[in-house]
């Protein structure tokens, strides 16, 4: 089982949100644009047109080699803002899944014990 993507069930699915989820939990790790695109499943134009904003938003890093690099901004006001949003929807969907798995639990101790009724019988 996968974990949802937490700003993809609130927000939406759009490159900007795919890319913030799979850079913010990995802050100080640089991707190109190409593995960027292949990490969340969109095209290399377009990832490149979304780096481009956030980088102009401070959202990102850009280091100045042949084929620049980029990384989450973790001392950007926004990154911080978009952190602690993640990480609620994160226990929110966490909650969620806990609350799942015990109403399943409970269903499965009513089977067993109306099983254990019958074979006593």
């Amino acid at each position: 089982m996968h974990m949802p993507r937490p700003f993809e069930g609130i927000l939406g699915n759009t490159c900007e949100l795919r890319l913030l989820e799979f850079l913010l939990p990995l802050e100080g790790m640089e991707f190109n644009i190409t593995e960027l695109s292949e990490e969340v499943g969109v095209s290399r134009v377009t990832v490149g047109r979304v780096v481009k904003k956030f980088v102009a938003w401070g959202i990102l890093n850009v280091n100045n080699r042949k084929i620049p690099r980029y990384s989450i901004n973790s001392s950007s006001p926004i990154i911080r803002g978009l952190e602690i949003v993640n990480n609620a929807l994160i226990r929110r969907i966490i909650a969620e899944e806990k609350d799942e798995e015990r109403q399943d639990m409970q269903m499965l101790m009513k089977k067993h014990k109306a099983t254990l009724d019958l074979l006593a019988k």
